[in-house]
This record gives C-alpha cells, sequence and structure tokens, in this order.
C-alpha cells in the first residue's frame, strides 16, 4: 500500500538531509496525437549546474521527431518554453550533461550522433562525433570539470562501444581521446553504454550478446592510460535444461559515481525469470573496476511484478538514490529506495509520481547533497515530462 504523502516526505527528509519536495512541475506537455519520447542509454536525459536544470526529450510536434530542451534555474517556478536542438531530423533519443554552466546535447540523426553547446540563451554550432554508422549515446560530467561521452558506433561487423572527452568551449566545444572500449577479439553484439568518470579513471558499463543472453558487461580505464579486459558484471544462472537458452539475461545498466571512488550500478535482471525483470544493483569501491556482489534493490511487495526503467544518483558524499516503475498498486507508478550503510531501505512510491494514468521512466541526478526528479506522465492519450523541485 502506498504510504500518505506526509509519511513519504518524513521518511524522504530523515534520509536525504531534510528537502521540501513540492509538487511536480510540468517540464513540457504536448497534445493528444503527439509521440513523447524520454529515453536515453544510461538514462542522461537530465543534467544541473549551478543551479540550472536543463531536460531532454523527443517529441513530434512539428510532423517528424525533433529533440528539445527545456531550462530552470534555481529560483523559477516554471521551465522556458522548449528550444529545439536539432536542425537535421529526424532525431532521436537525446542525452544532456553539464559541467561549470556549459550545457552539451547529443543526439543521433541520419545513423550518425551529433552535439551541441546549448544554453537559455543561445545555441553553439551542430558538431559530428561519431565516424561511422552509430547509436545510443550517453554524456556525463567529469570531476576534471570536462564532460565525457560513450556509444555504440559500428566497426564494420558488429556496433562497439566507444568513448570521448568532451572539452567545452565558449559556444561549442572540442572532441578528444576517442577510444574503443573493448578491443577482445570475441566481440559480438554490444549496446546501451553508460558510463561515469572518477578520480581513479572511466568506468564504462554495457549490453553484451557474445555469451548468448544478454549480459552486462564492464571495463575500466585508469586515469590517462587504456581500457583494461572486459568482465561480466552481473551474476546469473543456466536454464535447468540448456536447449532451452544460454540462462537469464539483463538489460539497461546505468552507472553513478560519487567522482572520488565509489561507484553504483544498477540494472533489470530476469534471473528470477517467473516474475520479470528486477532491479539489482551492485557497488565499487575502486572507481568501478570491480564491484561487490549483486544486490536486489526492490523490496519483496515489488517481487510479484516486473519492474522498468531503473537509474540510479550518487551524492559527492555518497547518498545513493535508486528509482524505477512497476504497476504493484494497479497502474505504473514512480518507485525509489535509499541505500544506507549498504542495505536498500523499503520502497516508496515518488511524491507526485503515482495516480491515474502511467508515470514511468524516471531520472535522477544529485546536484551536491540535493536531488533532483523527473519522469514521463501519459494519462488519456495525452503526456508531459514532469520534474520534481527539491
Amino acid at each position: 500500500m502506498k504510504l500518505q504523502l506526509s509519511c513519504l516526505l518524513f521518511f524522504f527528509c530523515s534520509a536525504v538531509s531534510a528537502q521540501d519536495l513540492r509538487q511536480p512541475i510540468t517540464v513540457a506537455a504536448v497534445p493528444h496525437g503527439v509521440f513523447q519520447h524520454f529515453e536515453a542509454s544510461g538514462r542522461t536525459m537530465m543534467a544541473v549546474s549551478q543551479g540550472t536544470v536543463g531536460i531532454v526529450w523527443e517529441d513530434n510536434r512539428s510532423g517528424q521527431p525533433q529533440i528539445y530542451v527545456a531550462f530552470k534555474d534555481r529560483t523559477a517556478t516554471v521551465f522556458t518554453a522548449p528550444i529545439q536542438v536539432s536542425k537535421n531530423g529526424p532525431a532521436y533519443e537525446p542525452a544532456i550533461a553539464a559541467n561549470k554552466g556549459h550545457f552539451i546535447i547529443g543526439w543521433e540523426a541520419s545513423d550518425h550522433l551529433w552535439l551541441r553547446s546549448v544554453s537559455p540563451h543561445q545555441q553553439g554550432p551542430v558538431i559530428a562525433l561519431s565516424k561511422a554508422a552509430a547509436h545510443q549515446l550517453t554524456l556525463v560530467a567529469t570531476p576534471q570539470q570536462t564532460l565525457a561521452a560513450a556509444w555504440g558506433e559500428h566497426d564494420g561487423k558488429n556496433y562497439s562501444i566507444h568513448t570521448a572527452e568532451l572539452i567545452p568551449l565558449a559556444r561549442s566545444l572540442r572532441i578528444e581521446h576517442r577510444r574503443a572500449v573493448d578491443t577482445s577479439t570475441d566481440r559480438n553484439g554490444e549496446f546501451y553504454p553508460t558510463l561515469t568518470v572518477t578520480e581513479l579513471g572511466t568506468a564504462v558499463a554495457w549490453e553484451d550478446r557474445r555469451q548468448g543472453a544478454t549480459r552486462i558487461f564492464t571495463a575500466f580505464a585508469p586515469a590517462g592510460k587504456a581500457f583494461e579486459p572486459y568482465r561480466v558484471l552481473n551474476q546469473f544462472r543456466y536454464s535447468v535444461i540448456r536447449k532451452y537458452g544460454n540462462g537469464t539475461g539483463a538489460m539497461r545498466v546505468v552507472l553513478s559515481s560519487d567522482h572520488k571512488r565509489n561507484v553504483m550500478a544498477i540494472w533489470l535482471d530476469k534471473r528470477d525469470f517467473v516474475q520479470g525483470y528486477d532491479v539489482y544493483a551492485a557497488f565499487s569501491h575502486d572507481g568501478g573496476r570491480t564491484f561487490a556482489k549483486d544486490e536486489k534493490v526492490q523490496d519483496p511487495l515489488g517481487d510479484n511484478l516486473p519492474q522498468w526503467h531503473p537509474t540510479i544518483a550518487m551524492s559527492a558524499k555518497g547518498r545513493i538514490a535508486a528509482a524505477w516503475d512497476d504497476s504493484r498498486d494497479g497502474t505504473p507508478d514512480i518507485w525509489f529506495s535509499h541505500r544506507q550503510q549498504q542495505q536498500w531501505q523499503g520502497d516508496d512510491v515518488w511524491p507526485g509520481g503515482n495516480g491515474a494514468g502511467a508515470q514511468t521512466q524516471p531520472v535522477l541526478i544529485y546536484e551536491g547533497e540535493t536531488l533532483h526528479a523527473a519522469w514521463l506522465s501519459q494519462h488519456e492519450g495525452k503526456s508531459a515530462i514532469l520534474y520534481s523541485q527539491p
């Protein structure tokens, strides 16, 4: 049963440093018949820098899919009108990251990836990121005051994960240190990357198909050095009758860190294949080089139905929050949990992230110790992106 809002606020304030969770603010709403898409690899559709929040999405209000962004500063009670970023549509699956007030937005169009520096008042030139056919871009800020990107690029046979460093300029950006993450000869299909950068180096995770069932792989590059050989992150079990498959699968991994040495991974896992996907996580104390034993995130009340769209955020002081959507109360709602003393606390519905219709596809990000959330709300053929203001 969902807790009353007052109880939720009491729990959340005690767990996350006394925040005033107000009713959600509408970022962008679209009328009936317009498709609104709130999705990116690594769930990087929201960024916060110097008190300004930027949220990106895709919709077809113009007649074809294009990329839009809206901003809100700390003192504002509403977001700006949507700003169209893409010019070479149809455009899909935008990502955003920010550092020191510089917002970089990326997207897919014409089977390639593109980047653009954007602020509430101006836009820089559109810059090509990928050298070949590419998709599934994710962007993050780094502790070195730069930005980093990971994506899947076609290498002549399959898609493989690549990374690059993005250096913000006054109105543009510079791309440096492009490289493939996995150079092994047995690579097959690599999809949906996510990354985080700490003082120790860069950690990347992705979905990998080379073992038959989809696994979660990770790779670590010490600062200034090449990526080390991949590791398999998720624990799995084979089918009792091997001819029926290569074991339980996993998908949609997300990484977050405190930018020092601690990293948390979260993903959907089907090891309990009868009930569908569950949310699992794993912690790393060495920058993502190695991860501890898998941890089940949702509580037993969520075990009898599937979860979707997991996301995770870690603060500079190591606070960890996870969110996802499931329909344990009859309709899809946004649920969240916190990790304290190496244990996941009981699940609670996010204030304002429940009710009529479907509340799905959450995004979380910490600004210092302040947690921000956004998600997609759909009801009676209409949709809107909502934001919860701390």
